[in-house]
């Protein structure tokens, strides 16, 4: 029996040990793996930081090229390297861990680079001679790019010396420093901190300083209304009596500031915002059921919604194009100026094709955009907008609109309907010196009438 129950034990033990080592084994193995990983990722870390540096050299080097710059050809070229160049270090710098810390006025230099060089070249191809201004704003530019290279290159020696790792800016998700970890937060917001006197750059682009702090003429000087105030009005929009719109939240620090109300019953699912400078709807949607059957076409639909915007107080307003989605006709519509189609001042409204009804509404584009406007800057006609466009075009249509560039700028042109291998396009001439503004294709279905 004692000879038994050793047995046992030895079996036991020997079990015992054997899932020790594999536990050993397991364990050593897993670290291994770990400090392959962690290895791979630094890796990569290095490979995007080496990059940056790289591509921030090279901005610096066509900056100072750009301010010799005397053709539009070369600028061409020359916007071109550093639109790519900028967008290449955009990526990695996104690349890197650096979500803990804020690198905002890094990111809008990066932008801004490509962007403005980009619209100076495309204004020496139109005729415009390069400004003194834009060659002091572009000595600037090259000011800080070389600041920026040379601190990123301190930071690389201390990288590749091993004073400092880049895999500690993902473990630190707080932004302190770990004395052990060799952490860059502290020199990465040095950088950050060296744009503090980067200068306003207003130019006709999508990174332009002025339209970051854009605002709109219509809401700018509206008196403030009080969150009671703007219950009232969000009421009599709907409809509602009682007391059963809740109000959730006030938007602060956006282009336009507005109070949000909500209603939930078991048939309606209802927000609403109303903004904070002049108390109008800013958006409104019911996200209610729909049956999935349709009652109403599409022209029935803009019939329902231009009887609607008429009823609030937006008049004048002309449907453009339409998306149908889930049985809901989205319908965009653009403020008419006596005949010119004005694209900035946009409203959606969105109408259930199954009841008829009114069932959303955007404004952000009207309220934006929406103003008193002089077209007095007409040097074309119609005739001698047609002859700008390309004899390949077979013209249907043609009238003037307004339409926002990437700038936000807004330029008057001549808008001419035509096809090309049986698909429709829409032409914009400039109807002040009969340039080439866009070209859109129209994408047509049952479904939609939208423009790309």
């Amino acid at each position: 029996m004692e000879h038994s129950k050793r047995s046992i034990h030895i079996w036991l033990y020997s079990i015992l040990g054997a899932a020790l080592l594999i536990i050993f084994f397991w364990g050593v193995a897993m670290q291994k793996n770990a400090a392959a990983l962690e290895n791979s990722v630094e890796n990569q870390y290095n490979k995007a930081f080496h990059d940056l540096v790289a591509y921030i050299d090279d901005i610096d080097t066509e900056l100072t090229k750009a301010q010799l710059v005397s053709s539009p050809s070369q600028l061409s070229t020359l916007s071109l390297r550093l639109f790519n160049q900028s967008s290449q270090a955009k990526a990695a710098l996104a690349s890197m861990p650096t979500s803990s810390i804020e690198l905002d006025n890094t990111a809008k230099f990066l932008s801004q680079v490509g962007d403005y060089t980009y619209v100076l070249s495309q204004n020496m191809i139109n005729g415009d001679a390069m400004s003194d201004e834009a060659y002091k704003n572009l000595a600037s530019l090259n000011e800080y790019s070389s600041s920026l290279k040379q601190e990123l290159l301190d930071i690389e020696q201390r990288v590749y010396s091993g004073e400092v790792r880049l895999m500690a800016l993902g473990k630190n998700k707080h932004g302190t420093a770990f004395a052990d970890s060799g952490d860059i937060s502290a020199d990465l917001a040095n950088v950050e901190k060296s744009f503090d006197g980067y200068p306003a750059l207003i130019y006709d682009g999508p990174f332009s300083e002025h339209i970051q702090n854009r605002r709109s003429p219509m809401l700018t000087d509206a008196p403030q209304i009080t969150r009671t105030k703007a219950s009232e009005y969000a009421k009599s929009f709907l409809g509602i009596r009682d007391n059963s719109l809740k109000f959730q939240y006030l938007s602060r620090n956006t282009a336009i500031e507005s109070y949000t109300f909500t209603k939930r019953t078991k048939t309606d699912d209802i927000s609403i915002s109303i903004t904070r400078n002049g108390g109008y709807v800013l958006s409104y949607l019911n996200n209610k059921a729909n049956s999935g059957e349709e009652n109403y076409d599409v022209d029935s639909a803009v019939k329902i919604a231009k009887a609607y915007l008429d009823e609030h107080g937006f008049l004048n307003m002309e449907n453009r194009y339409f998306e149908k989605t889930e049985n809901v006709a989205t319908l965009n519509f653009a403020y008419s100026d006596n005949g010119i189609i004005c694209y900035s001042d946009l409203i959606k409204v969105k109408v259930a094709l199954d009841t008829g009804e009114v069932v959303g509404i955007e404004t952000n584009g009207y309220l934006m955009n929406h103003t008193d406007r002089s077209f007095s800057n007409i040097a074309l006609s119609a005739d001698e907008a047609l002859m700008k466009v390309s004899k390949r075009l077979s013209v249907s249509v043609s009238g003037l609109a307004l339409i926002p560039k990437d700038s936000l700028n807004e330029i008057l042109c001549y808008e001419i309907h035509g096809t090309f291998k049986d698909k429709n396009f829409l032409i914009y001439i400039n109807a002040e010196n009969g340039r080439e503004e866009e070209i859109m294709l129209l994408l047509e279905s049952e479904n939609g009438i939208l423009t790309v």
